[in-house]
């Protein structure tokens, strides 16, 4: 008889992802590989006022955060923390870059930077606004 109960979060994940990974290796004959994460933050002196975070994963980069300190808008710190990124994401042989934001954040910053939009999905993460999908 199947048996349905909460466990720990991590333990299900690598339970999962170990699936996911005999499943692509049979399907595909590409085995897995491990992520690997990277970090990269803004300072004015010992002030943080913006940064990146992405992992990579086979062949594609996936930008997860990018903020800027309001003060800080307008200056060019958010391209120049994309373009550290993408440069960095080059050196690990990413193929693709992806993103997803909302439509009153920064879709338009984006797409100036030579990312397309996939897909939106509306009303998410909640009602009267859109999620976008880019790639790049």
């Amino acid at each position: 008889m199947v048996e349905f109960k909460e466990i720990d979060f991590k333990e299900n994940e690598r339970n999962i992802i170990a699936f996911l990974d005999a499943h692509q290796t049979e399907a595909t004959g590409v085995e897995q590989a491990i992520p690997t994460h990277f970090s990269i933050g803004a300072y004015d002196g010992t002030k943080y006022i913006g940064g990146i975070t992405a992992n990579n994963w086979m062949n594609t980069t996936h930008i997860s955060l990018l903020a800027v300190d309001t003060e800080y808008r307008k200056d060019g710190l958010g391209s120049n923390l994309l373009i550290q990124a993408e440069n960095y994401a080059k050196s690990q042989n990413a193929e693709i870059i992806t993103i997803h934001t909302q439509d009153y954040q920064a879709k338009t910053f984006y797409e100036k930077h030579s990312y397309h939009v996939l897909g939106k999905l509306p009303d998410s993460l909640f009602r009267g606004t859109t999620k976008y999908y880019l790639a790049k």
